[in-house]
This record gives structure tokens, sequence and C-alpha cells, in this order.
């Protein structure tokens, strides 16, 4: 919390040698206490180059609410979402959907889920299997996101974008303000895509018919482009930083 308070009050090049003494601590001590709010998105660190750091936009909502946030929402996507009330809503949204998903497979109900999950032109090829794999995906994609990652797969892009469907509806429905709950909106879209790279799982959503994503996947400028298989039988298919196991890659 005092390290927030001085990096938020930094107008000019940090004298660590001083800040660590006022403090009691070692400069090192003063150096990962930095690193340590980059790595929850609360700041940039600058200390390295002696310039101040920068605060974020979740650290300013962090000293505005005197350090009392939950620690689950601190350490969530804390490199790309940089907004509290947003990384809140990605966190129950995510929460949310797993408990739902599990309830409708616990009630008999799991692929009628599933199809109201994919994207509408896919909605009659979902089977049992598919929605069970769609099951894990969801739970991988929660799990990646915890520990900064991008999703692994396109089924898992696709839960993603369902996702921020679900945050949209959390952030319209809390107390915060019309603004705030806009800026919410933006960071985390903004944060989910950066974790990403690229919107091209927003295409699947706008198809008629799955015949439709094997055209568009086999065309060599997609191809060419790095534009991921969005095949049904390709949806499962490790990207290339994903390692293939369980449900991916079978």
């Amino acid at each position: 919390m005092e390290l927030a308070q001085a990096a938020e009050t930094a107008g000019e090049p940090l004298d660590l040698d001083e800040l660590a003494r006022q403090r009691g601590v070692s400069e090192l001590a003063v150096l990962n206490g930095f690193e340590r709010l980059e790595d929850v998105g609360l700041l940039l660190d600058g200390t390295e180059e002696r310039e101040p750091p920068i605060v974020l936009t979740a650290g300013k909502q962090f000293l505005e609410r005197g350090g009392d946030v939950p620690r689950d929402v601190l350490r969530f996507m804390g490199r790309t979402v940089h907004d509290l009330n947003a990384r809140q809503a990605l966190l129950t949204a995510g929460t949310v959907l797993v408990d739902e998903y599990r309830y409708n497979i616990l009630h008999g109900r799991i692929v009628e889920y599933a199809e109201n999950l994919v994207p509408p032109a896919f909605e009659q090829a979902v089977s049992e299997r598919l929605a069970l794999d769609l099951f894990a995906a969801a739970v991988a994609l929660m799990a990646r996101l915890s520990d900064g990652r991008p999703a692994g797969c396109v089924a898992e892009e696709i839960v993603a974008v369902r996702l921020l469907e679900q945050v949209e509806v959390q952030l319209d429905t809390t107390e915060l303000t019309a603004e705030q709950a806009k800026d919410a909106k933006a960071a985390a879209t903004s944060g989910m895509f950066e974790l990403f790279e690229d919107d091209d799982v927003l295409d699947l959503f706008e198809m008629e018919e799955p015949s439709d994503a094997a055209l568009a996947g086999h065309r060599r400028v997609n191809r060419e482009a790095g534009v991921a298989d969005q095949r049904l039988e390709s949806w499962f298919k490790p990207f290339g930083w994903t390692i293939s196991t369980g449900y991916i890659g079978r």
C-alpha cells in the first residue's frame, strides 16, 4: 500500500535509497515491491531507468479503495486488464459460466447448454462428446487466464467470447456508475483480445452454417495471414504455444 502511494505521488525520478530508508527496508526490497505491483497491473515500473513508476487505472482504484481489494481480483489477468472492476466481472462471469455448465451436466442438459454456447451456425452440430469437450475448454480457459495466458485452441476462444458477453451482463447489473461500467467493459474486451492477439474467432459468430468455416479456413489468404483453422473438427487443435494434453489435440 505504501509503495503504491509512493508511486502515485512520484513526479520525478525516485531516490530509491531515500525511499528504502523511509520505510526501513533495503533498496532491493523496494525494487521487489514495485515489481510485485507491476505483476498485478497496478503500475508500470520504471525504476531501472530511474524513471518514476506510472500508476495505471487499477492502481488508482486500489488506492481509492484503501487497498481493500480481494487477492484473487488483484492477481487475475493483472498484466492485461488494467481495471479492477473489469477483473472482478471477468472472474465472476467465469465462475458463473463453469458452475452453470456443471449444473446442466449433472441435470442431463449438457447438449442444450452447449448449443447456446457455440456460435449459432454450429448449434445443430453439437453432440454430447463435443459438449463435454467444451466444458473442459471452459475450465481450461479460466485456468489459463488466471495464469495470464491466452486461450489454447479455437474452442477456448469461443468460450472467451461468451465470457465477455457475461461480463457485460455483470457490469450492467452492478452499482457502478454508467461511466465506470463502460470503462470496465472496454478494459475487459481490450485486455482479452490483447492477450489473444487477434479477434478472428468473432468471424464464427457471423457465419450461417458450419460449411462457412471450412470455406474460410481454406482460403489461401487466411492461411498466409495466420488465421486459425475454424472448422468444427479443428476447434480442439492446440495452438502452437499449447501442449497437446487432455481434451486438446485428441
